[in-house]
């Protein structure tokens, strides 16, 4: 899908904030075991993957499914070897047995390759190491170390110009309607709603608020924590938008990456949002982050690059 908002020129930087030099540490702490933690949920996603795929393929049937033509018409057989013989036999009319031996020999290949991201993203994660941001300050020259450690880990503050066109900004905006529509909202833990956004909306975290006015910003409709029914199954995704066509597609902030638990209840969150057909390349979106830590920079990037193009 082509996005048609146009580059992002660059994001205005304050180097002295209010903050405490606590805090910066923490930040730049986390920041620094992020890519190590991101690359172990790789891993794992890939290595559940390639047991979820191993284990449905060794319940699947013998043998093989072949196609042949006669007089214009196709048909279909399974081939099969028994005390070394081979046997086939016609399954034609027989779609769901057809459908189940194009979903094996998928299966098949499907592991092959993701055998082989397992055994790169084991090997990446082993020698990816989680460095300390303040022990490389801690090792620069006498020069550097009476400075602030704000002047090492400057804190995004905001952006510029939005610079979209007519037709982006007309899309955009054929979508306001639906967001001033009423919704069902989750009322689970609502003590949790403490954090509040530029336009009076209370949300669970400072992330989804700094996304919220974000969105705002440029005048995507949302509705946050909407109630979403798949299959018998309820679910609560961050941002529900409505896309091109009058469909829904999903943002989720995904904020403790650091934290193993975290991690393995994300996973199998994706498992269900999988399964009731949310998936990353068609209608939702992860973002992630450690430490509840989003900067602004980050947050323009998913906007621009993939909320926008998908409204």
């Amino acid at each position: 899908m082509t996005d048609n908002t146009g580059p992002v020129r660059h994001c205005l930087v304050q180097k002295r904030m209010p903050i405490s030099r606590k805090r910066v540490a923490t930040v730049a702490r986390e920041r620094g075991a992020m890519i190590k933690s991101q690359l172990e949920f790789l891993y794992e996603q890939a290595k559940d993957l390639e047991y979820r795929y191993r284990t449905e393929l060794e319940a699947m049937p013998a043998g093989k499914l072949a196609k042949s033509r006669k007089n214009g018409r196709t048909y279909y057989r399974i081939i099969t070897s028994k005390a070394g013989k081979r046997q086939s036999y016609g399954v034609t009319g027989n779609s769901d047995l057809i459908d189940l031996y194009a979903r094996k020999e998928y299966l098949s290949h499907a592991l092959r390759v993701i055998e082989k991201n397992v055994l790169s993203l084991h090997k990446a994660t082993r020698k990816c190491q989680a460095f300390d941001p303040l022990e490389i300050v801690g090792s620069l020259s006498a020069s550097y170390q009476d400075l602030e450690l704000a002047s090492f880990f400057p804190v995004v503050t905001g952006a510029v110009a939005l610079g979209l066109d007519d037709l982006t900004a007309e899309r955009i905006a054929s979508h306001a309607a639906w967001g001033g529509e009423p919704y069902e909202k989750s009322t689970y833990l609502e003590e949790g709603f403490t954090i509040v956004t530029r336009r009076g909306e209370r949300m669970r975290s400072k992330a989804e608020a700094m996304i919220a006015d974000r969105l705002a910003d440029y005048g995507i409709a949302y509705h946050y924590e909407e109630m979403l029914y798949r299959f018998n199954r309820a679910f609560v995704p961050d941002f529900t938008f409505e896309g091109r066509g009058g469909t829904m597609f999903y943002l989720e902030f995904c904020g403790r990456m650091d934290d193993p638990n975290y991690v393995r209840r994300h996973i199998d969150k994706t498992h269900a949002y999988e399964e009731a057909g949310i998936v990353p390349w068609k209608n939702i979106i992860y973002v992630y982050a450690s430490g509840n830590e989003l900067d602004m920079c980050r947050i323009e990037e998913v906007i621009r690059g993939q909320v926008i193009p998908w409204l």
